[in-house]
């Protein structure tokens, strides 16, 4: 009895995607559109800064740049200016506006360490201050320095998706069809996909989790598009699923691709997640490249251009 107990466990485990049984019993999407996990962590009081930094956008990164620079030099200004214009050769007395706002070039001079000019400290506080924000400067210009550079050399994949999967005839039998495309010109080698399946029977039970055999795994060169296969045979968890009404089906499908960027020289990934409501059927895609001057033609904007089937 324990065997065959233990043997019904595994079974049910063979196929053991990482979610656990708890997670896998929800109702709620396993994965976004992203293909990232539809996951928020609570209650966590631990937060890296640097991996926030790099995974910032690039227009809120040189946003936040901006407003630091602005900041950390008006925060020095007030400092120039309550000690005493008077210990800074070179400001020119008037309104404390005017004198302030010299303060403020001058810290900049100071942060930036380009050297001074008509303004140069000449107080004990204004040396010491100069100084301080000096070395603030430089620690600065050397972190953002390393943001940068990190945000550069990250290996990100520019891998398109078809925006819809599909149902298509293949050979004498049905086929799920997914598209991937490379949006630059970067070589990609060695792309290896894979597909999840996910569905909860109509009987609300526990969700099903799935790996899909593909007609192709694995390719050495990406120089076009490609389409990912998973033929609906005898072999397939989706043979009688598939046969039957799937109008009320909830089921989402995960691709997952990785490969060597020559580039960077570096492993790359993409994901990328699909629902119930991205599932066209009886339909097939468009090819989209041809052979034109003795070149070869891809058109990215026909990823996911598909014709229906009668």
């Amino acid at each position: 009895m324990a065997k065959e107990q233990h043997k019904i466990e595994n079974e049910n485990n063979k196929d053991d995607l990482g979610f656990g049984k708890a997670f896998s019993s929800s109702r709620g999407r396993l994965i976004r559109e992203d293909g990232s996990f539809n996951v928020d962590r609570v209650g966590t009081k631990t937060k890296s800064l640097f991996h926030e930094l790099i995974a910032m956008k690039w227009p809120a990164f040189l946003l936040m740049i901006f407003v630091f620079y602005a900041t950390i030099n008006i925060f020095f200004a007030f400092i120039y200016f309550f000690i005493g214009i008077e210990q800074i050769s070179g400001i020119e007395a008037g309104t404390w506006m005017h004198e302030f706002a010299q303060c403020y070039f001058f810290s900049v001079q100071s942060f930036t360490t380009v050297g001074y000019g008509g303004m140069h400290p000449q107080g004990y506080g204004a040396n010491i201050i100069s100084g301080i924000e000096a070395l603030s400067g430089l620690l600065t210009f050397a972190i953002i320095t390393g943001l940068v550079y990190s945000k550069f050399s990250k290996p990100k994949s520019k891998i398109l998706f078809s925006k819809h999967v599909l149902l298509a005839p293949y050979k004498d039998i049905q086929s799920i069809q997914v598209r991937v495309s490379n949006e630059i010109s970067n070589n990609i080698l060695d792309l290896e996909a894979s597909m999840i399946f996910g569905y909860v029977p109509k009987d609300g039970s526990t969700r099903i989790l799935r790996i899909l055999s593909l007609e192709i795994q694995k390719i050495a060169l990406f120089p076009l598009s490609w389409t990912i296969v998973h033929p609906i045979d005898d072999k397939s968890p989706l043979k009688e699923l598939f046969d039957g009404d799937t109008d009320d089906l909830e089921v989402e499908f995960l691709v997952i691709l990785r490969g060597y960027d020559e580039s960077y020289g570096q492993l790359i990934n993409s994901m990328n997640a699909y629902t119930e409501s991205h599932l066209v059927k009886n339909a097939k895609f468009v090819p989209m490249f041809e052979l034109k001057d003795g070149k070869t033609m891809l058109y990215l904007e026909k990823i996911d251009e598909f014709i229906k089937l009668d």
